[in-house]
C-alpha cells in the first residue's frame, strides 16, 4: 500500500499464500489497513476476480469505477474499489 493524501490510501498487492486462503488472512490484511486509513482506501481488483471482490464489499468498499485492459497480459479490466467517506 501507499498513502496518496493526507487521509487516503491505496492498496497495490495483495497476495495469501493459497493454503492460508478462506482462513482470515486476508480479511486480516485488509482490516489493519482500514484501521491505519479509516477515511478512504482505494484499489484495483480483478473483474474476474469474484472471492476478492466478494471479501472487499464485506469489509465496506464499493464498486466505483472499472479500467478497461488493465491487466497488460490477459487485458482484463479491473474494478476500482473504494472504501470510506
Amino acid at each position: 500500500m501507499r498513502e496518496t493524501g493526507p487521509d487516503e490510501c491505496e492498496v497495490l498487492n495483495l497476495a495469501v499464500e493459497p493454503v492460508m486462503r478462506r482462513r482470515g488472512a486476508g480479511r486480516a490484511l485488509v482490516g489493519a489497513v482500514l484501521k491505519l486509513y479509516p477515511r478512504n482506501v482505494y484499489l484495483e481488483v480483478a473483474e474476474l476476480n469474484a472471492p476478492a471482490r466478494s471479501l472487499y464489499k464485506s469489509l465496506g468498499f464499493s464498486e466505483i469505477g472499472r479500467r478497461l485492459g488493465y491487466y497488460e497480459e490477459s487485458g482484463e479490466a479491473a474494478i476500482v474499489m473504494k472504501c470510506g467517506s
